[in-house]
């Protein structure tokens, strides 16, 4: 029967589970966190639990200590020794159930780990490819953005070179206008009787240059207005080349630094599965080397170590 004690607001402290533990494996019954608990009155499994381990850890070292404290007594009786052998039994397979538990925990975060290091492994070579898709794609935009700006300076040059063209014809024709009115003067000095006629002859090449000079003029503004209009193109297309300049620039920069951020996350998840592979490694190495107790051992139990069971199950009862 199990006894359940009092309450307190002291934490649980591994003595108090140890002597729990011990109390009930002196009921003849298997300790567990469970009847631990029930036996202290309090503490969480997830307290109770790294004790109860200490303490199955320890108890062959403490059955040892026992046995060499009292060799030269008398054997314990037949009953006691199945008992206490009985119970060591169970004591050792939970031992190797909770170290065989841990280590498939163990084998399961690994797992685990290394499902997360491929996933980002995978992710990252996908960043690198989109990356390097986006590069491609900027590349061709800035071919397409330099191609243009080539095209409308090609078309500014020829604009250019029509305007001089009419401007050079414009100061041709202004002067034959002023040879013809130089020849007209001499003929209006030479003919006075064909001065009339001359003069209708004037008026007539003035109006038709008048004509003439308003349409190559508003040609001429027209071209110009193309020239501006062309300039204006030229610079904003190349505003726009230099700000996708900085775009692409700026995304390279980015995703170069999220390249390494990745990168730096890869080798600290590599370098924590490599010390959990280490940690493996200790703990089959422990449970390989932890030796198990002689059960014969247990038969040559000193009369002491009966009286002490004895005295603890009296006190249990008067508990």
């Amino acid at each position: 029967m199990s006894y359940i004690t009092p309450k307190t607001t002291r934490g649980v402290q591994e003595q108090d589970v140890w002597a729990a533990a011990d109390a009930v494996l002196l009921q003849g019954e298997r300790p567990t966190i469970e009847r631990v608990r029930q036996h202290m009155g309090r503490g969480s499994p997830n307290t109770v639990g790294p004790m109860l381990e200490s303490w199955f850890g320890r108890l062959g070292q403490r059955l040892s200590a026992a046995e060499n404290e009292a060799q030269g007594d008398a054997l314990l009786p037949q009953v006691v020794q199945e008992v206490a052998l009985a119970l060591w039994q169970a004591a050792c397979k939970q031992a190797q159930v909770a170290a065989q538990t841990a280590l498939q925990d163990q084998h399961t975060a690994l797992a685990q780990a290394q499902e997360a290091l491929a996933a980002r492994e995978a992710r990252l070579e996908q960043g690198e490819l989109n990356l390097q898709q986006q590069k491609q794609g900027l590349d061709a935009a800035l071919k397409l953005a330099q191609d243009q700006q080539a095209d409308l300076s090609e078309r500014l040059a020829a604009m250019q070179q029509q305007l001089e063209q009419r401007e050079a014809q414009l100061t041709a024709q202004r002067q034959e206008w002023d040879e013809l009115q130089q020849q007209r003067d001499a003929e209006r000095r030479q003919h006075s009787t064909a001065l009339e006629a001359a003069a209708q002859e004037r008026q007539r090449l003035a109006e038709q240059f008048s004509g003439n000079e308003k349409r190559w003029l508003g040609e001429l503004d027209r071209s110009r207005q193309e020239v501006e209009k062309l300039k204006k193109q030229q610079q904003q297309a190349a505003q726009d080349a230099q700000a996708l300049v900085a775009e692409m620039r700026s995304r390279q920069a980015q995703l170069e630094t999220e390249a390494l951020a990745a990168q730096s996350v890869l080798a600290t998840t590599q370098h924590s599965l490599h010390l959990a592979n280490e940690r493996i490694e200790e703990l089959k190495i422990q449970l390989q080397q932890r030796p198990l107790p002689d059960a014969p051992a247990l038969r040559s139990s000193s009369p002491s170590l009966q009286r002490r069971a004895l005295a603890q199950k009296s006190l249990a009862r008067r508990r």
